[in-house]
């Protein structure tokens, strides 16, 4: 990776002490990633591709790395796969009755089957060993312990998971949230409840097709909120392929009638909120959510002729830093305008973000050398007048009152 100076147009971002980071070979690193480590404290983070390591996408093999140099030593990043015999296959971390017959047999199918085996990865992951999860797409600002970790692990902190709070995205109601980048301690309850919710939804199937008709969905309801996302007609199709998080507010809105469990206290109480939309895909919204726009803008070489060209590409670099504590490469799973995530994995663009001699050289360099100087803000949850849900993680209302 070549080295730069920060640029002067950069108001509210520092040079990170090179002390506080993994500056070891690539090839050093990638040999950790494919090795089995043991687990020796909660500082994982937790990511899938289920092909493993050799099979992922250049951009995402990218974004990892450069979580590893970002994070210092004292964060392990693990990916865990699906291959037989290989040393990170999700089993060397938790046990098969984790999950529903179809991802156990191999039965899984569907268009999205890699994305839902991820979905029954990370909640277990998280559950038994605790840390971070990240889907591989996260480009990744600010560093997890000030963005997450400090929080959950203070002294006498009242909080066990850490959400990336995305209202309106899923649901219209205050508080939907992304599985795809959370934290969580060891043994969070929310979390075993979120996901036995999940791995029920799978019991006897081996696709999410009608997710929404089942009765643990109607309990929450369907993912309305995507009607302003161009989804409009496709609304019950997405919200089968989004179920999780679907569940992820039902258990938030849950009264566990078996255990006495209150979700909503637990949301209020024990969650540490932060903003997930503008820290997110700050970069998408800057270009009318139009990856081949944002992948211009990477690719826009630092010697460019054109100076207002090569100003706007800095800028955007640069904004995105300073402005959001990650950048989400996302693909448009309903079809339509192409995200970034589908740009990336195209002919031609898949180095797209990481490109030596270009911006997007620049800006993966800056994720890991600087960070910006502006503190986390917490989000208050808001109350959204939802009845509790009396039910339990695994029946749903309707079987709980009769």
């Amino acid at each position: 990776m070549a080295k730069f100076t920060l640029p002067e147009s950069a108001n509210g971002l520092r040079v990170v002490s090179e002390s506080q980071l993994d500056l070891r070979a690539e090839a050093q690193i990638i040999e950790d990633l494919k090795t089995f480590r043991p687990i020796t404290s909660e500082k994982n983070v937790w990511c899938f591709w289920d092909k493993g390591w050799d099979r992922m996408y250049p951009s995402y093999q990218c974004t990892v790395l450069n979580w590893v140099r970002k994070l210092g030593s004292s964060w392990t990043v693990r990916i865990v796969d699906l291959m037989e015999d290989s040393p990170n296959n999700v089993y060397n971390y938790v046990s098969k009755d984790w999950f529903p017959d179809c991802f156990t047999d191999r039965t899984m199918d569907g268009k999205h089957a890699a994305q839902h085996s991820a979905d029954l990865v990370r909640l277990p992951l998280l559950y038994k060993h605790g840390g971070v999860w990240m889907d591989v797409g996260n480009m990744l600002h600010t560093h997890l312990d000030k963005l997450f970790w400090d929080h959950l692990t203070a002294p006498d902190s009242p909080y066990e998971m850490a959400v990336w709070i995305i209202t309106g995205q899923i649901r219209k109601q205050w508080g939907s949230f992304g599985n795809y980048m959370m934290a969580a301690r060891k043994g969070c309850i929310f979390i075993k409840n979120w996901h036995l919710s999940y791995k029920e939804l799978w019991r006897n199937h081996t696709n999410c097709d009608g997710f929404h008709r089942l009765p643990l969905v109607q309990d929450i309801g369907i993912a309305e909120g995507m009607a302003d996302w161009e989804f409009k007609d496709k609304i019950l199709q997405m919200s089968d392929y989004v179920a999780q998080m679907l569940l992820g507010d039902r258990t938030k809105n849950l009264l566990d009638v078996s255990t006495g469990w209150n979700g909503r206290d637990f949301w209020e109480n024990k969650i540490f909120m932060v903003e997930g939309i503008f820290n997110g895909i700050l970069g998408a919204i800057k270009t009318d959510y139009d990856g081949y726009k944002q992948a211009d803008l990477f690719t826009t070489r630092l010697d460019e002729s054109d100076e207002d060209k090569r100003k706007a590409a800095e800028d955007f670099v640069l904004e995105v830093i300073e402005n959001s504590h990650m950048y989400k490469v996302y693909h448009n799973s309903a079809g339509g305008r192409p995200a970034l995530g589908d740009v990336v994995k195209k002919d031609g663009f898949k180095d797209a973000t990481q490109r030596p001699g270009t911006f997007g050289e620049l800006y993966r360099y800056g994720t890991v050398h600087w960070e910006s100087t502006r503190e986390v803000e917490r989000l208050i949850p808001q109350p959204t007048g939802e009845d509790l849900i009396r039910a339990t993680p695994t029946t749903p209302r309707e079987g709980c009152e009769n």
